[in-house]
């Protein structure tokens, strides 16, 4: 197979949506959610709060993505009746400010990273967790080095440089890094490295390991399977280190006191969303077929992680997984 040139970027590139898509395809979900009414009846009193994190947008443009909200609201809305569920005027609202929000019951649905909803779980319905049908078995994140490559280990790559996707998926990333790390008696990553870095595209962290500029790449092995995929000798010359457990990066939950039967008809439209046209193209954009209800207790492998980074590093660990306090 011909080698893959040094500017191949446009499959690899599409491996995951971009983020201008991403934007889109979230605001594209959210919006289904929340105007469609489909055959259910929507309970009376005030209406569903619907809000999303900026975080779960990972380096996107915001602008951006309140933009593509109001596409998808106005094509949403021209075929199904908004009655009992309202996304929030801003829509995509800053970590901080969200978490405050929900702990002042100012929103009842929320798209949160796994890190957030950590903040948040004694506020959070036990019984019911939205989670995209890819992620439900959870997601592992790879360390990728050159086949070729004298490193064998995490620890190998002491003082090598690291790109890092930056992705809704990999919301974990760096903590799952830092674990590592400190098991091995090694400083945080960013001492530990010699550089490291976060890029928004699969291309811009798998291809510069894959010519030899730069000595491992941290990605989901869904992202590198799919890269792969797409070029199998991707797939023949790149091959892991370090392997993370299989976690869950984000959701949708719902704030306890939620009018039952509100939430209800929420869960039964984020669950037919494949039965609107718009649905549909979202779920393209977004590589899924879907969302699937589970229990809480999904997550609880995940936050058994964060646990474990909290206490590496005291409570003051940030949600982004940086080491101040937000």
């Amino acid at each position: 197979m011909e080698r893959p040139r040094e500017g191949w970027n446009h499959e690899v590139g599409r491996t995951l949506i971009g983020r201008r898509q991403f934007a889109v395809a979230l605001a594209g979900l959210a919006a289904g959610a929340a105007f469609s009414r489909g055959r259910y009846a929507w309970a009376e009193g005030p209406p569903l709060r619907v809000a999303v994190s900026l975080d779960t947008l990972a380096g996107a443009n915001v602008n951006d993505a309140r933009a593509a909200y109001r596409v998808w609201g106005q094509e949403i809305a021209s075929t199904l009746a908004l009655r009992h569920a309202e996304m929030l005027n801003q829509v995509f609202i800053p970590s901080a400010e969200l978490i405050q929000m929900i702990r002042a019951g100012k929103v009842d649905c929320f798209a949160l990273t796994a890190l957030e909803y950590s903040r948040i779980t004694d506020l959070v319905d036990p019984n019911c967790a939205l989670i995209e049908d890819y992620a439900l078995n959870g997601m592992d994140y790879l360390v990728l080095v050159q086949n070729d490559s004298p490193h064998r280990s995490l620890e190998d790559l002491r003082g090598k440089n690291l790109l890092m996707l930056h992705h809704r998926d990999t919301s974990l990333l760096r903590i799952w890094l830092d674990i590592e790390l400190a098991r091995c008696g090694a400083p945080g990553l960013d001492d530990f490295f010699g550089a490291s870095a976060m890029r928004d595209r699969v291309n811009e962290v798998i291809l510069p390991v894959f010519f030899g500029r730069t000595q491992a790449a941290a990605i989901t092995r869904r992202a590198f399977a799919m890269a792969a995929e797409l070029n199998p000798q991707i797939g023949r010359e790149l091959r892991p280190v370090a392997a993370s457990p299989r976690v869950i990066p984000d959701g949708f939950w719902f704030r306890k006191g939620c009018n039952p039967q509100d939430q209800r008809v929420f869960e039964q439209s984020m669950l037919r969303l494949d039965s609107i046209p718009a649905g549909r193209q979202v779920m393209a954009l977004y590589q899924s077929t879907g969302f699937q209800q589970r229990p809480c207790s999904i997550m609880n492998g995940t936050l058994a992680m964060i646990r474990q980074y909290k206490s590496l590093h005291g409570r003051g660990a940030g949600a982004d997984g940086s080491s101040g306090a937000r």
